[in-house]
């Protein structure tokens, strides 16, 4: 075996701890308290930053520069600041070189999450995005994660990818006995997500599709990895059709590229 379930484990343990800053700020967060949370996000340097370009890029359009903490949360909002602090806690995972998946890994984190929010309001309403913002944030970091893991293995990852028509995902499954989904199931926990998230993470890997938000999320991870930019990753999950019946707004609008 390439890589264990052993490896999975003791890689996911190495993930650099959530800052004490960080950490205080999503809690703040969870109970809707945006000023002490912008409080606490303002001791943590490279966290201020990251919010700080998002708001002062050209998406946003201000006429001047804003660099308060407080002031940037409350233009942002409570669910996008809660994704805003969790794609950070994404930046800490990604490999210093990516030796599996060439995409431009940063674009595919925005496409995601920005996706999330389009269709799960569509699909489900804005209280309901709101509630599970996270989840949009969270799934990427899988991504990082499979290429540091079989990137550690890549010459016999080659060997076995160029001896049989296999793709990654399955590779990944039949060596650890993990998904893509479970693995961003093992670091929504360790983040601390609810465990109501932590599963429609993991059930988005939909072999048996039931519940409609991972049925959102499986279907999301496909359409974007199916763009030219992500192909790299489109092997990652196995497409289950199933998962159309329970978002027919969502699939309508993307066939139909409205």
């Amino acid at each position: 075996m390439l890589v264990s379930k052993e490896d999975i484990v003791k890689y996911i343990k190495e993930i650099p701890p959530t800052p004490k800053s960080v950490k205080s700020c999503l809690n703040y967060l969870k109970e809707g308290e945006l000023k002490k949370a912008a409080l606490e996000a303002n001791k943590d340097i490279a966290l201020k930053k990251q919010i700080e370009q998002v708001v002062n890029s050209a998406y946003f359009s201000l006429p001047n520069k804003v660099t308060d903490t407080v002031q940037l949360f409350s233009m942002l909002g409570l669910e996008m600041v809660k994704s805003l602090v969790y794609s950070y806690l994404v930046s800490l995972l990604e490999p210093k070189e990516w030796k599996i998946f060439n995409i431009p890994f940063y674009d595919f984190q925005a496409s995601f999450m920005n996706e999330f929010q389009k269709y799960m309001i569509i699909e489900f309403g804005e209280k309901d995005y709101k509630t599970y913002a996270e989840v949009g944030a969270i799934i990427p970091a899988a991504v990082c994660v499979c290429d540091s893991l079989l990137g550690d293995k890549k010459e016999e990852v080659e060997i076995i990818m160029n001896s049989a028509p296999i793709e990654y995902g399955t590779l990944l499954k039949r060596l650890t006995g993990y998904s893509l989904f479970d693995i961003a199931g093992i670091i929504a926990k360790e983040w601390g997500l609810e465990d109501e998230k932590i599963e429609i993470v993991k059930k988005s890997e939909c072999n048996k599709c039931k519940n409609p938000y991972s049925a959102l999320t499986h279907f999301l991870f496909f359409y974007l990895s199916s763009q030219k930019s992500f192909l790299d990753i489109n092997s990652l999950i196995e497409f289950d059709t199933e998962c159309i019946k329970f978002i027919p707004k969502t699939y309508e609008r993307i066939v139909n590229g409205s």
